[in-house]
């Protein structure tokens, strides 16, 4: 029941979020989409704002109802 909550309360918010462990994987919810991305870095539009996250071996291991799960190591992070 948890789990419908915390959907319900993230949909009536409307913004993205991001849960950051450590440099090497970072979760992103409510993502548009992601606009450019290489092994050294994935741009992502998350609506009135943008994301890019720079490192090495940078993997987009899902992209499941607007979450994102970025792999890697994670060397910057940059609102653009």
């Amino acid at each position: 029941m948890k789990f419908n909550s915390l959907k319900k309360l993230q949909e009536d918010i409307k913004s993205p979020s991001m849960e950051v462990y450590g440099n090497s994987r970072i979760i992103i919810t409510d993502c548009k989409s992601v606009i450019d991305y290489s092994e050294d870095y994935i741009v992502m539009d998350l609506g009135e704002i943008k994301l890019k996250i720079y490192g090495k071996n940078l993997v987009a291991d899902s992209f499941v109802y607007g979450q994102t799960d970025i792999g890697g190591v994670v060397d910057k992070i940059e609102f653009i």
